[in-house]
């Protein structure tokens, strides 16, 4: 075995004993339980000013603690991870359920228990992205794929706007992404300690906010500025599949909101979540605009989640020939998300395609609507998306006219002042 082997052989062990995520097996004895607790408070805990930062370790209170370890001596549990959601005000404790019960059982006993505020299954969300085409550095501007972004960029490039990239890392040194970003911030890093050589959040990030005048991409948005927050990890190195759950994902929903930002961009998919649904309402009660993957639901039934929530903002990958196999929710914003050129690590540029990519794109739109009217609230960008004007894309494909809806509302705002 080569040495670079055993490292990742050793690391992956290290994971999966530090960070209940990486083990399938005791994925399916892990739940979440959280309850009340008076001492955690609302305060920031950054500014968008801030410097790059990784993330604060925090200390349970005593009370905390107490209730956590009577939990886990009164139903058999083993804590693993502890960790304040500081906007819903509660404290949420990972366990892992010891011997053969069922999830089912021990969850149904620990939610008769007045102390707990919920109790649920450790969910898993996966980013939608398919492989890389390769592309040759004469074909960086070769890109089948046009929003007419120098006509658009003339009235809106997303400045002022704080978007919040719930991903994997960034290579946050990338020469069309540096400059980009507010805040950076590693919520996994017992699981996944790396953060610049990450290809998933690096793509998206390229979409979203590549600088325009550069080398490579040009994003929908590239005035926007990014609060990078790794909540997943890469199932394999140097791939773009990546997992989170529902803990990671809470924990950076949680940051987004605190830190105040304009946009949360969700490039994934689960089943239904009570503690993220919570969370998720939080954020656009606050007027956060929530946009998510719409990844369809196929035999099962079962739907996007958080995509198919009410007032978060669903992306669906437009494709040129239709999966009969799976459903879509009727308010999915549809943009034709294939062989679109963007960044990857080491300075690098490549074509990506899949929902994860039609998720950033519409995010980078959502972003160029609120820099010429800030005070839009979630439903109202919603109806805005849902009502704009369609036009054929290059590749015959009926789609959002950016660039109509965007002067439209430049012009709205211009009449109005």
């Amino acid at each position: 075995m080569k040495p670079y082997q055993i490292y990742w052989l050793l690391l992956l062990m290290l994971c999966v004993l530090s960070f209940p995520c990486m083990s399938s097996t005791s994925e399916n004895k892990t739940i979440l339980v959280t309850y009340h607790d008076r001492i955690i408070t609302r305060a920031p805990i950054a500014t968008l000013a801030g410097s790059y930062r990784r993330s604060t370790s925090y200390s349970s209170s005593t009370w905390s603690r107490n209730i956590a370890e009577q939990l886990a001596e009164q139903y058999q549990l083993k804590i693993l991870i502890e960790w304040p959601i500081s906007e819903l005000g509660v404290q949420c404790v990972v366990f892992e359920i010891q011997n053969n019960r069922s999830i089912e059982d021990v969850i149904a006993l620990i939610d008769k228990n007045t102390l707990v505020d919920s109790v649920q299954p450790m969910g898993t969300f996966n980013l939608h992205t398919a492989e890389t085409t390769s592309v040759q550095n004469d074909r960086l501007h070769a890109s089948p794929y046009t929003l007419n972004l120098v006509d658009v960029h003339r009235d809106s490039t997303g400045r002022g706007v704080v978007i919040a990239l719930i991903d994997t890392g960034v290579d946050i040194e990338h020469p069309d992404l540096k400059g980009q970003f507010e805040v950076i911030d590693n919520l996994v890093s017992d699981t996944s300690s790396e953060f610049a050589s990450d290809l998933h959040g690096t793509a998206v990030a390229g979409i979203i906010a590549a600088r325009a005048n550069n080398i490579g991409a040009v994003g929908i948005a590239p005035d926007v500025q990014i609060v990078a927050l790794k909540a997943c990890w890469p199932l394999k190195q140097g791939g773009l599949k990546a997992s989170c759950n529902s803990l990671s994902l809470s924990m950076a929903i949680n940051r987004a909101i605190i830190l105040g930002v304009d946009i949360i961009n969700l490039s994934l998919s689960g089943d239904g979540d009570p503690l993220v649904m919570r969370l998720i309402n939080v954020a656009i009660s606050q007027g956060i605009v929530v946009v998510a993957a719409d990844h369809g639901s196929g035999q099962t039934g079962v739907k996007s989640f958080p995509a198919s929530m009410d007032g978060v903002i669903a992306a669906r990958h437009l494709q040129t020939t239709v999966d009969a196999s799976r459903v879509y929710s009727q308010r999915s914003i549809a943009v034709q998300s294939t062989d679109l050129l963007t960044t990857l690590p080491g300075g690098r540029y490549d074509l990506v395609s899949g929902c994860s990519i039609a998720t950033a794109q519409v995010s980078g739109i959502v972003a160029l609507l609120l820099e010429i009217n800030p005070d839009l609230t979630p439903h109202q960008v919603q109806t805005m998306l849902e009502t704009a004007h369609q036009r054929k894309n290059v590749l015959g494909i009926n789609e959002i006219d950016v660039h109509a809806l965007v002067s439209r509302l430049r012009s709205e705002r211009t009449k109005g002042s």
